[in-house]
């Protein structure tokens, strides 16, 4: 790195990534105070469960899996030496009913089982430990329930709006959101 790309100066560089920081939890001097020590008591429980537990990587997909979002899933998974959680959540199927419903939660689960097979054949062939969950649900509720069971998510990536896809064709940008020590459903 050069001084000229040091002062910001130099050529800007095509970026395929947008972090996210999300507030980080404290314990609260009120609960403290106030004599609300249980809940004080949990929150300090679940920072320290969080710093200890393996870092994990929640890639959320909708079932058609986005080449940029599991090339990124892997590469960061392999730098950060951690795991990845390949999330398949829709709720595209619950806005049917009947047979139709039904013909919709089985084209989702196919092509998520179908996709997942392969991304888990790829983290395998590059080292990375990778586990597949399949929901057809609400996706934000999935996600909160998720980072809530689990202390070891903290980084959340999600395939980019078609907006973006449509404006950076090459090259879209993959949001990933930092949990460090928080938690979606605060």
């Amino acid at each position: 790195m050069g001084l000229i790309d040091w002062m910001g100066l130099g050529r800007k560089k095509k970026s395929d990534v947008k972090v996210t920081k999300i507030k980080s939890a404290a314990i609260d001097p009120g609960e403290m105070a106030a004599g609300n020590q249980t809940d004080a008591a949990n929150t300090l429980k679940q920072m320290m469960a969080q710093r200890s537990a393996t870092t994990k990587i929640l890639m959320v997909q909708d079932g058609d899996h986005l080449t940029q979002v599991t090339d990124y899933a892997l590469k960061m998974a392999q730098r950060l030496d951690c795991e990845i959680i390949a999330l398949d959540v829709s709720d595209r199927p619950l806005q049917f009913s009947g047979d139709r419903k039904e013909r919709e939660r089985n084209r989702f689960q196919e092509k998520s089982r179908q996709n997942a097979v392969n991304f888990a054949l790829q983290a395998e062939s590059q080292g990375v430990n990778m586990h597949h969950v399949m929901e057809v649900a609400v996706p934000e509720e999935v996600i909160a329930r998720l980072s809530a069971e689990d202390a070891g998510i903290r980084y959340v990536l999600t395939k980019p709006d078609q907006e973006s896809i449509r404006a950076n064709q090459e090259r879209p940008q993959v949001p990933v959101y930092d949990l460090n020590c928080s938690r979606l459903t605060r």
